[in-house]
């Protein structure tokens, strides 16, 4: 039994990445599957259903296991959850230029109702500038 994902976007993520730690037996092969055949093993190797397995071997131990599934995590699940992260997130400096398309429709305006607009518009331009000079030093 492997380790499945369910945190942010993990409906975006295609059903086939847990990741397990694999056995590595004495003959070279890797296997996820845990029997009396498998019992004498050498190390584990991060594997994913996806067919992803890490460069790296590790001991035939606990921590080896735990190793090989942090392994995992970290340089397949997590770029993997990143990418569609990406494609999700909305930076400050998109949200700049939509405002600013916004302020000039309001400015057209021009009654009571406009000038109440403008001025909400005119807020949240300010925080964005702030927002997307804080990404910017960052």
């Amino acid at each position: 039994m492997g380790i499945t994902y369910c945190g942010p976007y993990a409906d975006a993520l295609a059903d086939d990445h847990e990741g397990y730690a694999a056995r590595i037996l004495p003959d070279g092969t890797e296997t996820g599957t845990w029997t009396h055949a498998t019992r004498e093993f050498t190390g584990y190797r991060a594997h994913c259903a996806c067919g992803w397995r890490g460069s790296a071997a590790y001991p035939a131990t606990d921590e080896g296991e735990n190793l090989a599934v942090e392994t995992w995590g970290r340089d397949h699940l997590i770029p993997l959850v990143n990418t569609v992260a990406r494609r999700h997130t909305v930076t400050g400096e998109q949200l700049l230029t939509l405002v600013r398309e916004l302020r000039g429709s309001v400015d057209r305006v021009g009654d009571e109702q406009g000038a109440g607009l403008l001025h909400a518009v005119e807020r949240i331009e300010e925080l964005l500038d702030n927002l997307a000079h804080d990404e910017a030093v960052r």
